[in-house]
């Protein structure tokens, strides 16, 4: 576990008051969801925060803004989804609990779903994809998909991997009307902005912690230490092309489902190169934007946000219903009660992809710079 003995005094403090304030609001309704237990779930989802507790801290920061759509009336309300965030809250803190008095470092692991972390050296990456989510007034998030560029025979298993995620989250002022992108021109801790990882050069990172699921695929850890630099523009784009679904066959026969499950966490990168675009349509049941995409015999619903993260997709795949033979279509791919939901994330272009879940549109740096005034 790693855990301090004050940590895991305050862990088990908070870990207590949260699963108390869940059973209080299911018990009472949520029409008692007041200032009290909202509190209660933003200092766990510090703290867990602060021990990089990410699958606590993710389920806390859904709950609780879901909480804060209904106090506030918004129409972007589901219950559906409170409902799965509180109840997966509960699990995870009863569970956490049950794993912290009995010291099982397996059932720990388990729960909190966090891969083993190695330390690597240096690895060169180039990006073929960015997803985005913008949370008006609380926060934006970019994650970039990468590939491995630099890989030679002599890599150890823990860093063979060819495809890596790397993100970065920003919070966000209620008055701040400037576009997420913006905040890419932002300086980040090891003295680097994200933005280099959408000039379609090659990035060399040093210093690293890398994760890797059962599936080869890797997730990438910046420490203290790490740096980010840009070198030239990559050239050789067309092997990113090739994909084959058999992968992820085999993963979707090999998953066994649990009660913490999220679609999305089965999602998986795919690549579509004789596919087309229809006209957007409403689901008035979910109250999402929805594009269907066909590729051969497969139908997939492309949901698209109806605030400003969707906006640039969306424009674009109404250019792209226009089109009568797209380029390759690189997204990300999960299911959901029986649907094939696709999330659009590039072109491949043969000069590069085309990212575009990104907008163009200028950068304020006057509305910038007043950003960083909290």
């Amino acid at each position: 576990m790693n855990l301090s003995s004050s940590d895991r005094a305050i862990l088990t403090t908070q870990l207590g008051q949260l699963a108390k304030a869940v059973e209080e609001l299911l018990s009472a309704g949520l029409t008692t969801a007041g200032h009290s237990t909202r509190a209660t779930l933003d200092v766990t989802f510090r703290e867990a925060s602060r021990l990089k507790l990410l699958r606590v801290a993710s389920t806390l920061r859904a709950a609780n803004e879901e909480i804060g759509r209904f106090v506030n009336k918004q129409p972007e309300f589901s219950s559906r989804r409170l409902g799965f965030f509180l109840n997966r809250a509960w699990l995870l803190a009863r569970g956490l609990l049950r794993a912290l008095a009995n010291n099982d470092d397996a059932e720990w692991d388990r729960l909190l779903w966090m891969p083993k972390q190695t330390a690597v050296d240096s690895i060169r990456v180039v990006t073929i994809g960015v997803s985005k989510k913008v949370a008006k007034g609380s926060f934006c998030a970019f994650e970039f998909r990468l590939r491995r560029v630099d890989l030679g025979t002599s890599a150890s298993p823990a860093t063979a991997a060819t495809r890596f995620v790397w993100s970065c989250i920003f919070p966000m002022k209620p008055d701040v009307e400037i576009p997420a992108e913006a905040f890419l021109q932002l300086p980040q801790k090891q003295k680097f902005k994200a933005a280099v990882f959408l000039e379609g050069t090659e990035v060399t990172l040093t210093n690293v912690l890398i994760s890797t699921d059962d599936w080869g695929n890797g997730r990438v850890t910046l420490t203290e230490n790490s740096t980010v630099t840009t070198g030239s523009p990559f050239r050789h784009w067309q092997p990113f092309s090739d994909w084959s679904p058999s992968p992820l066959l085999q993963r979707i026969q090999q998953h066994e489902t649990s009660p913490f499950d999220l679609e999305i966490e089965l999602q998986d990168e795919i690549v579509l190169k004789d596919w087309s675009v229809a006209a957007r349509l409403h689901d008035e049941r979910e109250g999402q934007i929805v594009f269907p995409v066909t590729s051969g015999p497969l139908k997939f619903d492309t949901v698209v946000s109806s605030g400003a993260d969707g906006e640039a997709l969306s424009k674009r795949l109404m250019d792209l219903n226009k089109t009568k033979k797209p380029d390759p279509l690189f997204g990300l791919l999960h299911f959901d009660r029986c649907r094939l939901v696709l999330q659009p994330l590039s072109l491949l272009t043969d000069k590069g992809p085309e990212l575009i879940t990104i907008s163009s549109d200028k950068v304020d740096k006057a509305a910038l710079l007043k950003t960083l005034k909290f």
